[in-house]
């Protein structure tokens, strides 16, 4: 067995070599991968879905304009573009577009009329026990709905969690009951289930506003808000509300909430905090483009409340605007809440089209909780606060394409100021050159945390940990219907811990089947010096491999397609915990099923 890689490699490349006339693949994965997300980036559930729809589903053209508009992580020049162009034609022909944002626009399937419409998607992974996902939208004229039914593995009850929310709109007014959430500000008070990421990228999704009230789409357990909400368009601005009484996982911990986030209900544990929790809120929302700029306004209020009658009143509001000043566009939020100072958020982003710049300051008190909060930050819990000043550059000549990004962040924790404070860097940059046929990038990113190892005032002590990580990529298109790659992720900590890791992976494409296959190999040291790679991902997936210890993956996806709209996929991957191919591998699958009537 001394020529096992050898034979994988020659089977993952030399394979795809003998079928150059294959179509092109139009699949959500490839969409993040021209984006340029690493894999241990989270992404949003919503903007998936949404691309998944624009993908696979006839729209008109009116919907095909809303649904693009509703994912967050495209640029502010592709929604201007998308708003602006009067017809589909408009709107494939503009050079003006990222490749993000024109990988979607032409794959879009436009029909004049549309009266009705469903999608059924089915999802049953074999990985750590079983995990059973259901998901149906649909419309008919101008009703829209949603049902959601999902299962994590180990959970007695298939319907463990459930979804459901039937919109109706017109030309001026939005309804929503059911399960919805309301995206506003800058995620100060009310945001998705997901911030904005912190990478290359950021210059595109920072300075997005969020769009008001929607659907709840997203299988995150947590966050939506369950019962009615609306939306006018009038003379004075548009009005967004929300009324919701949601109950939610957690206990009250002397007088602060303390909430689960993880969704499962296994252990006793988790069974002893689900639905314990019963949040009713009220959350109010304006805004209105005026002479100097965009103004909104929004506030919320909630009571949480637990079996014992034990509660917990919280209010929030915060002010957020934006102006366009020539190639700047200004952007910020406060957020004021009871017994704290207030959280501040502003950004400006430079605009041209061979640069573009962004740097964004950021100030969160300690305790700082609201209603939705999804701020953009390093650390994520709310006891301790953070400032931090974070840039962005993009500069583009002719297919080359350069991104230089940083980040300096200290950690706040006032009730508690003899504790050194800890300070955090991080730094990047990313070369890109992409002609129709071939795909480089080279990466390299490097963090530098302090941390203390002494508490006790006048004794303290820090140190500092740092992580380099450098990813190198190369993908052959032979025709524009294969894609071949290879990659090499290597992780450096401490510099007594290190990682390193490879992929190649083969996409091949009949007009009914698709088959994708990758081979990943890993020598690692330890825990922290990890490496990642993306999934072999199923639609509604964006899940990433992370590899902390020497292991071996052999994976492939194979997805059916048909003329009567319906398409089914399959995933199998084995993984060895070593470089030989020795031993019983661990075997993972998955199914899934999509319908389109």
């Amino acid at each position: 067995m001394r020529y096992q890689h050898i034979v994988i490699w020659i089977c993952l490349t030399g394979w795809g070599w003998g079928f150059l006339s294959a179509e092109k693949i139009h699949s959500v994965d490839e969409w993040i991968d021209v984006l340029g997300y690493d894999a241990e980036t989270s992404v949003s559930e919503e903007d998936l879905i949404s691309a998944q729809q624009i993908i696979a589903t006839p729209v008109t053209f009116n919907a095909a304009r809303s649904i693009l508009t509703s994912i967050s992580i495209l640029s502010l020049t592709d929604i201007e573009i998308i708003n602006s162009s009067k017809n589909i034609h408009v709107l494939k022909t503009n050079r003006d577009l990222s490749p993000a944002a024109e990988y979607l626009v032409q794959s879009i399937q436009t029909v004049d009329q549309l009266p009705i419409s469903l999608s059924v998607r089915e999802r049953i992974s074999f990985n750590n026990g079983v995990r059973h996902y259901w998901r149906a939208q649909g419309r008919s004229r101008s009703y829209h709905f949603g049902i959601l039914l999902e299962k994590d593995p180990w959970e007695k009850n298939i319907a463990d969690h459930n979804s459901i929310y039937v919109q109706w709109n017109s030309e001026n007014v939005q309804m929503i009951t059911g399960d919805h959430q309301l995206i506003g500000g800058y995620g100060l008070i009310s945001w998705r289930t997901v911030a904005a990421h912190k990478g290359f990228e950021t210059i595109n999704t920072l300075p997005r506003q969020g769009k008001g009230i929607t659907g709840y789409r997203s299988s995150n357990e947590y966050w939506c808000t369950r019962g009615i909400g609306g939306e006018w368009k009038t003379d004075y601005g548009q009005v967004s509300f929300s009324l919701g009484r949601t109950y939610r996982d957690g206990t009250l911990e002397n007088g602060a909430v303390k909430l689960d986030i993880t969704g499962q209900h296994i252990t006793a544990s988790d069974l002893h905090q689900q639905n314990q929790l019963l949040e009713n809120a009220a959350t109010v929302m304006w805004s209105r483009d005026l002479q100097f700029g965009r103004l909104g306004l929004l506030v919320n209020t909630q009571n949480i409340e637990d079996p014992s009658k034990k509660q917990v009143n919280a209010a929030s509001a915060s002010m957020f605007g934006s102006k366009q000043w020539n190639n700047w566009h200004i952007f910020g939020e406060s957020a004021f809440i009871k017994h704290t100072t207030p959280a501040l958020f502003s950004g400006a982003l430079f605009k041209s089209k061979a640069l573009k710049y962004l740097v964004s300051w950021r100030y969160y008190p300690t305790d700082y909780r609201t209603y939705r909060t999804q701020s953009f930050s390093e650390w994520t819990s709310s006891a301790a606060g953070e400032t931090g000043i974070f840039q962005n550059v993009q500069v583009k000549y002719g297919k080359n394409k350069l991104s230089i990004y940083s980040d300096l962040a200290e950690k706040i924790e006032e009730n508690n100021p003899v504790v050194y404070n800890n300070l955090k860097s991080e730094t990047g940059i990313r070369w890109r050159w992409q002609s129709k046929k071939h795909h480089f990038l080279v990466q390299y990113k490097k963090s530098n945390q302090s941390e203390e190892n002494q508490t006790f005032y006048p004794d303290i002590t820090a140190y500092d940990s740092y992580k380099i990580t450098t990813k190198g990529l190369y993908k052959y298109k032979p025709t524009r219907k294969l894609d071949l790659r290879w990659q090499i992720n290597s992780t450096l900590y401490n510099d007594n811990q290190k990682g390193l890791g490879f992929e190649t992976r083969m996409n091949w494409q009949t007009p009914s089947l698709i088959i994708t296959g990758n081979w990943i190999a890993a020598k690692i040291d330890d825990f922290n010096s990890r490496v990642y790679f993306w999934e072999l991902n199923l639609p509604g997936e964006m899940n990433s491999v992370a590899i902390s210890e020497d292991k071996q993956l052999v994976g492939v996806k194979i997805q059916i397609k048909s003329k009567k709209n319906y398409q089914m996929y399959m995933r199998w991957r084995a993984v060895w915990n070593n470089l030989s191919f020795i031993g019983t591998p661990e075997q993972r699958s998955a199914l899934a099923l999509q319908i389109i009537f």
